[in-house]
This record gives C-alpha cells, structure tokens and sequence, in this order.
C-alpha cells in the first residue's frame, strides 16, 4: 500500500459492479471515489452535510480527471487512497488511487468548487475548513474536548441530542430534558469549527456517596466509528475518579452493550423498556 495519501478507505467489489467483461465496469470507480470521499470528510471532523451546514457552503463537483491501469475483479478489496493536494480560492483539488493487494488500478484527480449556501456562488473556503483538513493530512487531532457544567454546555450538547435521541431514535422531547442536566459535569466533542458532535453527561448529585451515574451518550451519524464515543466515555470515567466515584452505573440501549463492555463495564439484571428502547443497567467499579 502506497503512504502517499493521508487516508485510505477500503471496500469489497461487488458482483452487481463486474460488467461482462468480468471486471470492475469503468464507471464504478467514480462511485467507489465518492464512497472514499464521504469517508474522507468524516475522518477530516466534517461530516456531510452538517458541518458543511455549520460552515454555510457546499461543494460541489468541477471535474474529474482518472486513468484506468489494470481492471478490478469481482471479490476484490480495494483501498482507496485519498489526498486534497491544493487548496485554492474557492477551489479544493484532490488527488487519488485505487489499489488491490497493492496493485495500482485507478488514478485520478477531482477539483471541488466551494460555493455558499446563501448565494449558490463560488465563495472562498473558510479558515475552518482549511484547518480540518490541514490537520487531517498531519495526522493531528480534527476534534476537541469540552468539559463543563449545563449552564456552559447546554447549547452545544441540547443540538447533540436532539439530532440522536429526537429526530434519529423518535424519542419524545419531553422525555429527553430533565432536572438531572442542570446537576450533571457534561462533555461535549466538536470539530475544530465548533460543531458539536458527541455528547455525556455524570450524575453524581442525589445519588449515594461513591456512586455516579452516565447517561445521555449520543454521537452525531456522520460522526461515528472514529472514536468520539470512547472519548467521552473515558472523559466521563475520569471525571468521575476525580470525584472520588466507587461505583458507575449507566442504563445501555441494548445494541450499546458491546461498546460498554469493551470499557470494563458488566450487566446487571433483565432487559427492560425505557422511552420505548430496549436498556439493560451496566456498572463499572472504578
């Protein structure tokens, strides 16, 4: 595998992709491009669409330039290498390959124009963007951690949820603010922007001494897969040291409970229902 790109995405060809020929039909590899591409903002701390939303503009395709070097087959695990070479104006140039167990199949280059949402022009790309992906080419962080009260948090956190638990899980709104946000040390990740993306909370007031509670873990779709809930998890796990907590306890959904077991945590009890989700209770003695 080449170490010219920053960032590789990797995906197996599949059997609706090999045209007769049996191999990969040329226009696929646009699509596998794009699949990389989506990736690529994720990883670089700009999810599509949010934190383009966040920043007001979009991208949008002004060419794509490829050269085909050897055909990919069916079965085939592709990596797909991606790197932004310029940055321009209001122009953002990529560059790209696709290998197979280190073959080079595809090479090419995409030039993105960033237009602004309120105007459908091409306008410069912010400082913000510039930043994320400079850093994403160091290999440097592309989040940051936020640690603090309600008062300090809410607007950050309240945008989080309300994108996980109410508009993606159909919770009830009523069901997702409570008394116990106002007592609790939050966390919040953003991106370099600002765009809050994963969220937590710990309740250590009206409970037993040496004891807390988690909740209210929610990490943004676009997000996802790169880390930021284990982030906040150990975040809220230090804290909760910090206070001198004995016992954690938290209520998993349970399509979670793998995620909290990797972090030490055990189950306890039955399965049951809160706001129409399966839960399980999870402790962790610290």
């Amino acid at each position: 595998m080449t170490t010219d790109f920053s960032f590789h995405h990797h995906l197996r060809v599949r059997w609706s992709e090999v045209d007769a020929q049996k191999v990969v039909f040329n226009g696929h590899y646009l699509n596998f491009l794009d699949t990389a591409m989506s990736e690529y903002w994720r990883a670089s701390g700009l999810p599509y669409p949010e934190a383009f939303t966040h920043l007001g503009g979009d991208v949008f395709a002004r060419s794509n330039s490829l050269q085909y070097h050897a055909p990919a087959r069916f079965g085939d695990w592709l990596s797909i290498g991606v790197r932004c070479d310029r940055m321009g104006n209001s122009s953002l140039v990529f560059a790209w390959e696709i290998r197979t167990s280190g073959r080079l199949l595809v090479t090419g280059e995409t030039v993105y124009v960033y237009v602004s949402l309120d105007t459908n022009r091409p306008t410069p790309v912010p400082q913000a963007m510039r930043l994320q992906l400079e850093q994403q080419k160091l290999g440097t962080p592309v989040h940051e951690l936020h640690g603090g009260d309600w008062t300090t948090l809410a607007p950050m956190a309240r945008a989080v949820r309300m994108a996980v638990f109410i508009e993606e899980q159909g919770i009830a709104e009523s069901e997702e603010w409570d008394d116990d946000d106002a007592k609790a040390w939050h966390v919040v990740v953003t991106n370099l922007a600002g765009l809050p993306v994963a969220t937590g909370r710990l309740i250590t007031a009206s409970l037993p001494a040496g004891e807390a509670k988690i909740g209210r873990m929610a990490v943004l779709n676009g997000s996802r897969a790169l880390g930021l809930g284990q982030q906040v998890l150990q975040a809220l796990i230090d804290a909760a040291r910090q206070r001198s907590v004995q016992r954690l306890t938290l209520h998993a959904q349970t399509s979670a409970q793998d995620f909290y077991r990797r972090a030490g945590f055990i189950t306890e009890g039955a399965e049951f229902d809160e706001v129409g989700i399966p839960h399980i209770v999870m402790t962790l003695k610290l």
